[in-house]
């Protein structure tokens, strides 16, 4: 064979290498693109669902605030412990899902943040009685007393303004990766960042405490308190009453709830006690705060909203924080 010939077939076998090479190379970047076109698309339906979530969740949290504001106009029927939002949470029918809505006594709660309260300069300090209070909240749901000693002083330590750690407690030498916050507590998650805290004591702690925008501690009512709830009314009176008398004291509430403090206070087995002012101002029949819950269940997945609103009186509420996300 001549060599022109030679050179022809060899210049076509390259041609054909390379058209294939090429070929190739498209069909690898057509794939690429179809998975990135794909993942594009499930990701802008993935934003959908979750902004059509959202918009369901503010909806709802604007229609509870309406009727907390409007409730609140006549605060001794919205108060009753036969009252309807404390019966648990309410469910409705949506497009794709449902949504749970629920309120709770905002009240009723132990405030993290009354731990350290601000002082005539602003400072924060540990407050001791306050304190061994918060101990004896966690024993009555057996937590151990050593780790409950430790728990609280390290919340103490935590929120106060100074950097001198209060017995057992401790202030940045006793987190290595990170330092106390010394400020108020934004939300009661930051329990988990304590270094005696573990997620077990922490779901115990979750339903009874609270952080509110103030360092004073909460007045508890008296007429939307839980069964669920005796461990605050236990401390609130110093572990003069037991968890048995509570849950009798509970239960033959009137209906309609007590009309005035002093009806509770003339109670036998309240009056027995003696209580002293300090021990009359844990107790009332007012509610300044209010917790609501939205769950949004859309096309598959799961979205929550939590949000802590103030009465104002007058029809008037004002939304102190929100937090809104998937729920895995």
């Amino acid at each position: 064979m001549s060599r022109p010939v030679l050179d022809s077939h060899r210049e076509r076998g390259a041609s054909l290498v390379s058209a294939l090479l090429l070929v190739a190379v498209m069909a690898s970047l057509a794939m690429a693109l179809a998975g990135d076109l794909r993942f594009a698309m499930r990701r802008s339906a993935n934003m959908d669902v979750r902004d059509q979530a959202y918009w369901y969740a503010i909806g709802a949290r604007e229609f509870t605030e309406g009727l907390i504001a409007r409730a609140m106009d006549d605060p001794r029927r919205a108060l009753r412990p036969d009252a309807d939002w404390l019966n648990g949470p309410r469910t409705f029918p949506i497009e794709q899902g449902a949504l749970t809505g629920r309120v709770r006594d905002g009240n009723n709660c132990f405030n993290l943040n009354s731990l350290a309260p601000a002082g005539a300069s602003g400072d924060r300090q540990a407050d001791t009685a306050r304190i061994q209070r918060f101990e004896q909240l966690m024993r009555a749901v057996e937590i151990p007393a050593a780790r409950a000693v430790r728990i609280a002083a390290q919340a103490a330590d935590w929120i106060d303004s100074d950097m001198r750690p209060v017995a057992s407690g401790g202030e940045d030498e006793l987190y290595p990766g990170y330092r106390t916050a010394n400020a108020p507590m934004a939300e009661r998650a930051e329990l988990l960042a304590l270094e005696a805290m573990t997620p077990d004591i922490y779901e115990r702690l979750r339903p009874l405490v609270c952080v509110r925008p103030t360092g004073e501690a909460l007045a508890l009512n008296i007429n939307t308190l839980t069964a669920a709830q005796w461990p605050l009314l236990a401390v609130a009176f110093d572990g003069g009453l037991s968890r048995s008398a509570i849950e009798g004291l509970l239960l033959n509430r009137p209906a309609s709830g007590f009309e005035t403090e002093e009806a509770f206070w003339a109670l036998d087995a309240v009056r027995e006690l003696d209580p002293d002012a300090t021990v009359r101002e844990r107790v009332g029949i007012e509610t300044r705060y209010f917790e609501i819950e939205i769950h949004v269940a859309h096309a598959g997945q799961r979205f929550a909203l939590n949000a802590l609103v103030q009465s104002l009186g007058g029809g008037q509420v004002r939304r102190l924080s929100q937090n809104y996300g998937s729920v895995s």
